[in-house]
């Protein structure tokens, strides 16, 4: 018979506990003091896993204690179980904690382009370098039909737009709108423009969805300037809007930190008449409970207040 069949599954993880310290100190006193029990206990303990067995562990003669073939055998397999207990034991600290597991991101993709999302990202797997981050590209309202799903666990997008109710938001960023022209445009060389001097330009926007995102607050800009602006939409992403104006389709509306994205032929100027401003801002759904996303909003919000505090720029951290 093997001592794999020998050993009885009534044992619990305190039995090997005890034998495993016994067969260390190889003194009942002493095993009995470092694990804070009494002596009496101890050998009551292991008397029981003794019969359990059915065969002696130890080699009892006065005051010495040895160990028999098969107490060797159970010291070994008891250094084993309590070790793979412990790495066990440490692997779901390291998942409750958010440190090992994976984390789905979308973002739309002026988050990327400004910079931000990447800095963020940077910062969290500083932090948790176990975790697996993926990224996901995509429009603001399949990343919230995702975010409520489960199948995203946080989205970066640019509000305004329509929430579900599980689905919470947090500022990250606002900061001012500017207007992109041609290098040829008639304003190119104005030091600021006024939304009102571009109401017979073409406004190129990333949709058309009342109250939602860029286009919304463009609407605004020209409501405010006395004007309903012609718009034209031809792709929900940011870069390719900027690209339409260097290509002569018009002028765009875009926050101020897509700048770091400064293709040829178009100049970024400041808006003159107008204290609109975007918000880049992140989602979750409030009944998650993934340690991987909470730590990511954590280190999202860490960064936000950093970037308040060295730039003044604004943030809300509900």
């Amino acid at each position: 018979m093997t001592y794999e069949k020998t050993f009885p599954l009534a044992l619990e993880l305190r039995h090997y506990r005890y034998f495993h310290v016994l067969a260390q100190e190889l003194h009942f006193a002493r095993a009995a003091e470092k694990l804070n029990i009494s002596q009496p206990a101890l050998s009551q303990q292991v008397k029981w896993i003794e019969a359990e067995i059915g065969a002696p562990l130890l080699q009892r003669g006065g005051r010495k204690v040895g160990l028999t073939k098969l107490g060797l055998a159970l010291q070994e397999r008891a250094g084993s179980i309590l070790e793979q207990n412990e790495r066990a034991h440490r692997h779901l600290l390291a998942v409750a904690s958010g440190n090992v597991g994976s984390v789905d991101i979308g973002f739309v993709a002026s988050a990327a382009l400004s910079g931000i999302l990447p800095r963020i990202v940077y910062d969290y797997r500083r932090a948790y370098p176990s975790t697996e981050v993926r990224v996901h590209e995509m429009d603001m309202l399949t990343q919230v039909a995702a975010v409520e799903s489960g199948r995203l666990d946080v989205g970066f997008v640019r509000p305004p737009l329509p929430l579900p109710e599980s689905v919470t938001l947090v500022d990250v960023l606002e900061e001012p709108m500017c207007v992109v022209l041609h290098k040829d445009h008639a304003r190119a060389g104005d030091a600021k423009i006024f939304a009102r001097d571009l109401r017979d330009d073409t406004f190129i926007c990333t949709n058309r969805l009342a109250g939602v995102g860029l286009y919304a607050i463009t609407l605004d800009i020209c409501k405010q300037a006395g004007f309903e602006p012609i718009t034209e939409v031809f792709s929900p992403q940011v870069s390719v809007l900027v690209s339409m104006v260097a290509a002569g389709f018009g002028v765009t509306l875009v926050p101020q930190s897509t700048r770091a994205f400064l293709p040829p032929d178009v100049v970024f100027k400041p808006l003159a008449d107008t204290v609109a401003r975007s918000r880049l801002a992140l989602v979750s759904d409030r009944r998650s409970t993934s340690p991987t996303a909470r730590a990511f909003i954590a280190c999202t919000k860490d960064w936000s207040r950093a970037q308040a505090k060295v730039g003044g720029r604004k943030t809300d951290l509900r």
